[in-house]
């Protein structure tokens, strides 16, 4: 007996000497005893999903890295540690850059991946920058974040964003799932009249903008109709009032922007009511298993944006990766995930440089071609990006897209992209690769039973009417000579040449004209200088008018000052600085400019500068965003240069 116990203790020493031994680390990771390692922040709102998400996304692709022999660093082998930071951003924006502090210069973070709301991440940003440490977002969609890049690159070229892509082509997806949605609805019902479409968007600064833009585009892209715009508190607990008057409204299409709790309180409301309409656009809410069942079971054919579907297919990776994440959580991975794909970015880009040193990893990071689970083709934009925002998601078929998802009967599907109905999207103007966005597993959309018998009903009660016999064709009367075409009239002082509404203001004495369709927009007004503004419904071009401190000539450099104080990044003086004469006789400067908003837009303008009494200067912005639509300088000079003095 004694010989078998020290055979058997001699087996277990050789064992432990030829095995090494692992312990969990800080992270929960399995890493051997004396490994080096690679410590990855993850930091976000960890009391939240979107924080929880981010850990689990990056504990599964770190888990998998290390099981599979760990980083190769030239000759030498690393392994994956993760340091879990609870920003608070949710609730607590000093919070986010005090826990990104600690995560840098107390836990000694390598890298630093996460973030989430746009008010925590900036801060969280900047210091990440004073440290020259790589943070690779995955949950901010704010323009601004990336724009920095292009206006200072060598203190910005450390931010990097994996998910989601920049949120302006957020309203392009809606637009795009809408009119697939619509098409399907006119095939299944037989209905030729537009589409009445309700925008419901939360009560949040985030939704402004989009919903301005829905407003607008909904009707010239899509050629429906919009029956009205509700915006519920984020905090709603029901929607009784909103779904009771969208449906008084002959709503055929509700088109939710909802990113927050009360999306739950919509889809019940929604339900509840039998309101006679699809639900298609954007409702985060509803892309958790537990979405139905928080409805009460009336969120069933809800359709919104999301990252991932039980049945869509945009890679290999995606279904394996979605399959272990609903096992290992119960939920289906957001977006905010995407730290899983980010991980394994890092890591090739590690790999294949060589070295772990930030400076060298840059501008390998910046050449990445791989795929991801949700991208066929994943790169980073470059400093030419359209949305100047460079380091940013690439969008669109082949890269990134994202997908939409109808709840059908239980199960979350994945229903657009479609290639079947690609042609509804070229229709509204968009490329003509979208007809290749065509992911295996793909379900077609349902039209809610509700909105059928409604749509059926009102086909079946209008009857065709008779036709009318043909009426004999008359000789065509021999054609008159053309006339010589009259050279058209110049515009008359003061006026101009498009249909004008007026604004006067009485305070500082003056007048402008601006086309007639554009609204006011007092939501733009953020600053003691602003006056007014007006645009377009939706979102560009339109103008505004300031008052600003004459404290120097009208040259390059005070523009570009002056532009800086109201809290614009890297403006330019694109032209000659011009002096005009105004209708009343008076003098200005015109001049074009180009500057970043406070929004991280790319803005293109027409600027006029005219002094007036008190040590001021009053400003008239013609301003447009060239990716939404382009820069019309005969129109934005005559809008500028209508501006007159009493």
């Amino acid at each position: 007996m004694k010989k078998v116990l020290f055979l058997l203790f001699t087996c277990l020493l050789l064992v432990a000497i030829v095995i090494p031994a692992c312990k969990p680390s800080e992270g929960g990771l399995n890493i051997p005893s004396g490994a080096k390692t690679i410590k990855i922040g993850i930091i976000g709102p960890m009391q939240f999903v979107q924080g929880q998400q981010q850990w689990m996304g990056a504990v599964m692709a770190a888990e998998k890295i290390n099981a599979a022999g760990g980083v190769k660093v030239g000759d030498e082998t690393y392994y994956i540690d993760l340091i879990k930071s609870d920003s608070n951003e949710t609730l607590s924006v000093t919070d986010a850059a005090s826990a990104m502090e600690k995560l840098i210069s107390v836990d000694k973070a390598d890298y630093v991946m996460g973030g989430f709301r746009t008010e925590g991440v900036t801060p969280m940003q900047e210091v990440a920058m004073d440290n020259k440490k790589l943070f690779l977002g995955c949950g901010a969609a704010t323009a601004s974040l990336n724009s920095v890049v292009k206006l200072d690159y060598d203190r910005y070229k450390y931010w990097f964003r994996v998910t989601p892509f920049v949120s302006a082509y957020l309203v392009d997806n809606t637009l795009m799932e809408l009119a697939m949605a619509g098409q399907i609805i006119k095939e299944e019902t037989g209905i030729q009249r537009p589409m009445r479409v309700a925008v419901c968007s939360e009560g949040a600064q985030w939704a402004d903008s989009m919903t301005a833009m829905m407003k607008s585009f909904v009707p010239k892209k899509l050629g429906m109709e919009v029956s009205g715009v509700w915006r519920p508190s984020p905090n709603a607990t029901e929607l009784t009032a909103e779904m009771t008057a969208i449906q008084a409204a002959n709503t055929d299409i509700i088109a939710p922007i909802i990113s927050g709790a009360v999306g739950i309180p919509y889809g019940r409301s929604w339900g509840e009511l039998k309101v006679p309409a699809a639900s298609v656009g954007i409702n985060v809410e509803a892309q958790s298993l537990g979405y139905i069942k928080a409805t009460n079971n009336f969120g069933n054919y809800d359709t919104g944006l999301a990252s991932y579907s039980e049945n869509m297919e945009p890679t290999p990776l995606t279904k394996p990766f979605f399959d272990e994440f609903v096992a290992r959580t119960g939920e289906v991975p957001a977006y905010n995930a995407g730290t899983h794909d980010a991980i394994y970015i890092l890591v090739e880009a590690i790999e294949k440089a060589g070295t772990l040193d930030t400076e060298a990893l840059i501008p390998v990071l910046e050449q990445t071609s791989t795929m991801t689970t949700v991208a066929p083709h994943f790169t980073f934009t470059g400093m030419d990006a359209a949305l100047g925002n460079p380091h940013d998601v690439n969008y669109g078929p082949g890269a990134s897209t994202g997908i939409a998802c109808q709840w059908q009967d239980g199960k979350l599907l994945g229903v657009w992209p479609n290639a079947d109905y690609a042609y509804t999207s070229v229709a509204a103007g968009y490329s003509e690769s979208w007809k290749d966005a065509d992911y295996p597993g793909t379900a077609k959309w349902k039209v809610p039973p509700v909105l059928l018998e409604k749509l059926r009903a009102e086909v079946g009660t209008q009857p065709a009417a008779p036709a009318e016999p043909a009426a004999p064709a008359e000789p065509a009367a021999p054609a008159e000579p053309a006339a010589p075409a009259e050279p058209a009239a110049p515009p008359a002082t003061g006026a101009v040449s498009f249909p004008a509404a007026t604004y006067t203001n009485d305070e500082y004495g003056f007048s402008i004209q601006y086309p007639s369709d554009w609204v006011e927009r007092p939501d733009m007004k953020t600053l003691p200088e602003h006056i007014i503004y007006f645009s377009v419904e939706g979102f560009v071009p339109g103008v505004a008018i300031l008052a600003v401190d004459a404290d120097a000539p009208v040259t390059k450099e005070w523009i570009v000052a002056s532009y800086k104080k109201l809290g614009n990044q890297g403006p330019k003086v694109l032209s000659d600085i011009k002096e005009v004469t105004l209708p009343d006789g008076s003098k200005a400067y015109a001049y074009k400019a180009g500057y970043v908003s406070s929004t991280g837009y790319d803005v293109e303008a027409y600027a006029l500068e005219r002094d007036i009494e008190g040590g001021k200067r009053m400003r008239v912005v013609v301003y447009t965003v060239v990716a939404f639509a382009e820069y019309d300088e005969a129109l934005f000079s005559e809008i500028a240069q209508s501006l007159t003095f009493k």
